[in-house]
């Protein structure tokens, strides 16, 4: 007569098998945050440039007083570009983007000390260099450079 019930060699076949799905899995989900955190800062910026692009819209239609971003206003645009100038996106390294944006207090981004151009998002410290480094997608060598110039926001990737 045969009772119900698994054997101790099938018990451990299937626990065999969950080990190797499981081997296979977990890469999979520690990739997961770093990923979330480069979409974040990929959307980060692309906020950015596109309130870049409101205030420099602003600036071509409108001869009078007007406000873009936060508080930034006419007068605080380059006179020839239509642009502000880096140091006037944020009141300081803290949140150099308060000013552009409008819940730029919820992020972690700061400002080079040395190149006030040069912005790191949020969780470079958290995402290691990737090998190899994928274009237009940031890791730890990368930053973000803003050009008064022609508005631009943009990755820079360091290999």
């Amino acid at each position: 007569m045969k009772r119900g019930g698994f054997t101790l060699l099938e018990m451990i076949f299937v626990m065999g098998i969950i080990g190797i799905l499981i081997a296979f899995a977990i890469p999979k989900f520690v990739r997961l945050g770093d990923n979330a955190k480069i979409t974040a800062d990929i959307s980060t910026a692309s906020s950015v440039q596109s309130a870049l692009e409101n205030c420099h819209g602003e600036w071509v239609i409108n001869d009078d007083n007007f406000t873009c971003g936060s508080d930034l206003s006419r007068d605080d645009l380059n006179t020839s570009t239509g642009y502000p100038p880096s140091e006037k996106l944020g009141s300081d390294s803290n949140h150099p983007l308060d000013r552009i944006l409008k819940n730029a207090h919820n992020l972690s981004w700061r400002r080079d000390t040395d190149d006030s151009n040069k912005f790191y998002g949020s969780t470079y410290e958290n995402i290691p260099p990737k090998n190899p480094d994928v274009a237009g997608k940031p890791d730890g060598n990368d930053y973000w450079i803003y050009s008064e110039k022609n508005g631009t926001f943009s990755l820079k990737d360091v290999s």
